[in-house]
């Protein structure tokens, strides 16, 4: 093989980070109730899941009556849509989701569940 080309160096770190951001190093499928520990930074919805923002932590904040706060009412996200966020964890009041982890450095944090 030849000499590597300057162009060809940075096109081919650039395509590694691009395939980072975007490949999950997890996927993991979540229906019921139970609670489950990321963190996850994006979560699709398989069928119209109900988000119980209560029993979960999912770093969104709603900003109601000039005041910025944890969002504090459960939400929906359709069937089909995904959100981005730091979920660091997630409950359902119904539906299924996948919820997509990475790790970092190249280093991969295992999603857990609540038994309880």
């Amino acid at each position: 093989m030849g000499n590597v080309t300057r162009h060809e160096v940075v096109s081919d770190n650039n395509m590694k980070c691009n395939q980072a951001s975007i490949y999950p190093a997890q996927t993991t499928h979540i229906n019921g109730t139970i609670k489950h520990s990321g963190p996850f930074y994006a979560i699709t919805a398989l069928e119209d899941a109900v988000i119980d923002v209560s029993e979960c932590d999912v770093s969104i904040i709603e900003f109601n009556s000039g005041t910025k706060r944890a969002i504090e009412t459960d939400f929906t996200v359709p069937k089909g849509v995904t959100i981005y966020a730091d979920f660091q964890s997630i409950e359902l009041d119904s539906g299924a989701i996948l919820a997509y982890s990475k790790g970092i450095a190249g280093e991969h944090k295992e999603p857990t569940a609540d038994d309880s």
